[in-house]
């Protein structure tokens, strides 16, 4: 028996207001769940990716799984993470020395490009299928260039590092979501960072990419005040434009085949900062942006301007 102020007689909430609190909660769970990109699984069991309701977005043409086939796995890369296909780069380390770094790709490898020296004319190896089997299979580490020759590109992608990253990267996942822009979390290749992605659906002026990033951006430092997000490095693309005589920044692919089996370079669920269970189910379920949401969102998120 309650009492009129909808306390019990052993001091606990009415039964009322405790369904009441209980629905309250479920629809918080729900709102948070969005936000995070953790949605229902499917009927396979697979987890999928959070996929925005506001815009219209398309996901990869092809639905596959771990079990699909290698020739399959490297068609989906290609058709997400599409980039310059003229040039790749790749990781080098030297033994002797202890120094490792990342230089394009050319014929006759790495003391053929050294011999030639700046001035000589270099002779880039194409980013093959072949290529991408090697990354994905451990053989090689792979980046690639995603500033198109038009000043385009196909995806944007912010980088964290450093103490902070994990809320500083949630951060930026959650201002994402939180305006209906299909995001997802990878771990970079140090363990110690990570990249937000965003695929669109066809190439996009690199400008206008980066321009919605640094919108994000903001809206994470304003949700986040206690955060600076002090571990946020640099977008990819790095340039608007074409840089004279260079080829624009690199990005490392995920799911480098070595380091993916030691959980790094895969895609996390943000809610349990796990990797997914099947990593290709899920890059499978990514939804990509369209340049009419693009459009849309870059005007606003417009900043506003004081003044006449």
């Amino acid at each position: 028996m309650c009492h009129d102020g909808g306390v019990s007689e052993g001091g606990g909430a009415a039964p009322a207001d405790l369904q009441a609190e209980v629905v309250d909660l479920r629809e918080e769970v729900k709102r948070l769940r969005g936000l995070l990109g953790l949605d229902e699984r499917a009927p396979d069991g697979h987890q999928r990716a959070w996929v925005p309701t506001l815009f219209a977005t398309s996901g990869p043409a092809s639905v596959i799984d771990a079990d699909s086939s290698g020739a399959e796995r490297v068609a989906l890369v290609r058709e997400l993470f599409c980039a310059r296909a003229d040039v790749y780069a790749q990781r080098w380390e030297n033994a002797s020395s202890g120094k490792s770094g990342w230089s394009p790709a050319v014929r006759g490898g790495w003391s053929a490009r050294r011999s030639k020296g700046k001035a000589a004319k270099r002779d880039y190896l194409p980013l093959t299928d072949e290529v991408l089997a090697a990354h994905l299979g451990g053989e090689i580490t792979a980046g690639v260039y995603p500033l198109m020759g038009d000043d385009t590109t196909s995806f944007l992608a912010c980088d964290f590092d450093g103490g902070t990253w994990t809320l500083d990267a949630l951060a930026y996942l959650d201002a994402c979501h939180a305006v209906q822009v299909p995001a997802v979390l990878e771990r970079s290749r140090s363990g110690d960072g990570a990249h937000v992605w965003v695929f669109f659906d066809e190439p996009v002026k690199a400008s206008s990419a980066r321009a919605l990033g640094a919108a994000l951006l903001r809206r994470a430092m304003a949700a986040r005040a206690e955060l600076d997000l002090a571990s946020y490095d640099r977008f990819f693309p790095s340039q608007d434009f074409m840089p004279s005589g260079s080829l624009g920044n690199l990005i490392a692919l995920p799911l480098q085949g070595e380091r993916a089996a030691g959980g790094t370079t895969v895609f996390l669920d943000p809610t349990t900062m796990a990797p997914w269970r099947d990593q290709w189910a899920f890059l499978s379920s990514v939804a990509r942006m369209s340049t009419d949401a693009l459009a849309a969102l870059a005007e606003s998120l417009r900043p506003v301007t004081a003044g006449p």
